[in-house]
């Protein structure tokens, strides 16, 4: 009975000590590929080049801009796209879309926005987009305040401090809408809303020595983002099923006979999809609008993620923990979309949490990773080796992921708060309002011509 089964498994065996290599080709060459270009990326992401600066927006005393404003700054900022556009940039130079980073940060109580950018050749455009529709907002180059963090998990115990922190993810598909400015505008002024203000208030009653911060990674997405969800809106149009298409038909026929066909139906084409529309329900209708108006606006490849940095002697995770989370909860559209914790990168880990083994020192290991990508604003690897060359046993890293978001959205979530937000306890203000020179004022001249000015 073996020479028999040894007899049949030979042939199998001698096809695979002749074609081993091809086999090996197979499954060696996409490693070795996927390695390489996370080498490159990795290599391009930490040159010279990518070295950016951090920008503080000064908020000036009373903004009557709505977001749409913001918005249309998104709008330019979506223009600076960069990506390869040959196979030397791809595979050699590694080049990645480059991200900017909008951040709301609270210091001690007092609260700071921020945008960093990639790279000081882009200060000008921000700045002109910024000023076209926010020109009593200041803008001032500062050194960066992450500079300030520890270094590593180690350092930061040893200065009597602790942290917590998580990612933000959609719980719904990215075409879905998240709730945006325009569902808590109101002609009526005293009813209108502006929803950074929950933000401001709970970063308002940060304590001295606490640090907590929002960080909004923002990569433009091709601008064609939009088509990969074209099936998707196909399947959302689709109605309950031609029975009940057939059933609606049968209903308004004329007992002596069927209604007169004005425009025949062609032979292959959908008979009842005259009677899809009629069968949509007005809340189907609206998901399907929302998702239609937003596709149709440019998107960024978005992350965000907070931290929350304490002395022990005061350390209170549920501040930020619940504080935070809170305030994104009122973006939350129920048929639409909501904001929700990646609790895999969250620094809250207890045992029957999956893999439900050594969870005191998994949470120190995602406090590790998570205080290090902060600092250094880093974005999810976009390959598998790299993500599995960063990884550790106890920290594999996998579970950061972005997903897309419409300027609108965005501009949802950060913007410089409207006259109708009480910004005076929370932040530093500008309090005077620049102007330009008087027209005719001398620029050339003798010293005697310049004296009558003086």
């Amino acid at each position: 009975m073996n020479l028999e089964v040894a007899a049949a498994i030979s042939p199998f065996l001698r096809f695979l000590a002749l074609t081993w290599w091809l086999w090996a080709f197979f499954i060696l060459f996409p490693i070795a590929r996927s390695a390489w270009l996370a080498w490159r990326q990795f290599d391009y992401k930490h040159s010279g080049e990518f070295k950016g600066l951090v920008l503080e927006l000064r908020i000036p005393r009373e903004i009557r801009k709505s977001p749409r404003a913001m918005e249309q700054v998104l709008m330019a900022l979506h223009s600076l796209r960069n990506a390869p556009g040959d196979l030397r940039e791809r595979w050699w130079d590694g080049e990645v879309t480059k991200w900017f980073s909008l951040e709301l940060v609270s210091i001690g109580g007092e609260i700071h926005f921020y945008i960093r950018l990639p790279y000081h050749k882009q200060r000008n455009l921000v700045e002109a987009a910024f000023f076209s529709y926010y020109p009593d907002v200041e803008i001032e180059e500062v050194d960066d305040y992450v500079d300030r963090f520890p270094e590593n998990v180690n350092a930061m115990y040893a200065k009597g401090y602790d942290m917590w922190g998580t990612e933000m993810v959609l719980t719904r598909e990215a075409a879905f809408p998240i709730k945006t400015f325009y569902a808590f505008e109101s002609p009526d002024e005293e009813k209108q809303y502006d929803p950074i203000s929950a933000f401001l208030e709970v970063l308002g009653k940060v304590r001295t020595e606490e640090v907590v911060g929002i960080q909004m990674l923002i990569a433009p997405s091709n601008f064609d983002w939009y088509k990969k969800w074209f099936p998707f809106v196909e399947k959302l149009k689709q109605t309950k099923g031609a029975e009940e298409a057939r059933k609606l038909k049968h209903a308004w026929e004329f007992p002596e006979g069927p209604l007169p066909v004005i425009n025949p139906v062609k032979p292959g084409k959908d008979e009842f999809g005259a009677f899809k529309s009629l069968m949509r329900t007005p809340g189907e209708t609206d998901i399907l609008k929302a998702v239609e108006g937003n596709l149709s606006k440019p998107a960024f490849d978005t992350l965000i993620r907070f931290i929350y940095v304490s002395p022990k002697k005061i350390y209170y995770d549920s501040f930020a923990r619940r504080g935070l989370v809170g305030a994104f909860k009122q973006y939350s559209a129920l048929n639409l979309n909501d904001f929700l914790q990646n609790f895999a990168m969250s620094t809250r880990t207890r045992i029957w949490n999956w893999p439900h083994v050594a969870p005191k020192t998994r949470n120190e290991y995602r406090k590790e990773r998570l205080l290090l990508n902060y600092r250094t604003r880093e974005v999810p690897e976009e390959t598998f080796m790299g993500k599995l060359l960063t990884s550790h046993f106890f920290n594999w890293n996998f579970s950061s992921r972005r997903f897309e978001m419409n300027v609108e959205c965005l501009a949802t979530l950060f913007h410089p708060p409207t006259f109708i937000v009480l910004t005076a306890p929370h932040i530093k203000r500008v309090e005077s309002r620049k102007a330009g020179p008087p027209a005719g004022l001398a620029i050339f001249g003798e010293e005697r011509e310049i004296e009558k000015y003086q």
